[in-house]
């Protein structure tokens, strides 16, 4: 798996299939912020394999970035210059979509309790 193809698929599932997050997954949202703020500067094979790392532990996540992945493989590469790819800019939107998905997460949680 290429790196950029991972994350790309890792926040297209966190942005749009919130729904495979069990409440373990989103308990373990900070640590997993944490760990990729801590490489935000490193190479992407390094962020992508922190992410493999920590959605291996939550089945249905890592399938659905598995199918994310193959489906980006399918689709011929879009205009570079509309993808958020750069290496920066892809850090940030992975981390601010996980955060994005925690907090509704967790207010929905909160709000569904007696």
């Amino acid at each position: 798996m290429e790196p950029d193809k991972l994350i790309q698929a890792f926040t297209q599932v966190v942005r749009n299939q919130d729904y495979v997050f069990s409440p373990e997954a989103i308990v373990a949202i900070p640590e997993l912020l944490n760990k990729l703020a801590q490489l935000e500067t490193q190479p992407p094979d390094l962020f992508a394999e922190a992410i493999r790392q920590w959605y291996l532990d939550y089945e249905d996540v890592r399938d659905a970035v598995l199918i994310e992945e193959r489906e980006i493989e399918k689709v011929s590469k879009s205009k570079p210059e509309i993808q958020e790819n750069t290496q920066e800019n892809r850090y940030r939107v992975v981390q601010d979509e996980l955060k994005k998905l925690e907090e509704r997460k967790t207010s929905n949680s909160q709000t569904k309790q007696p």
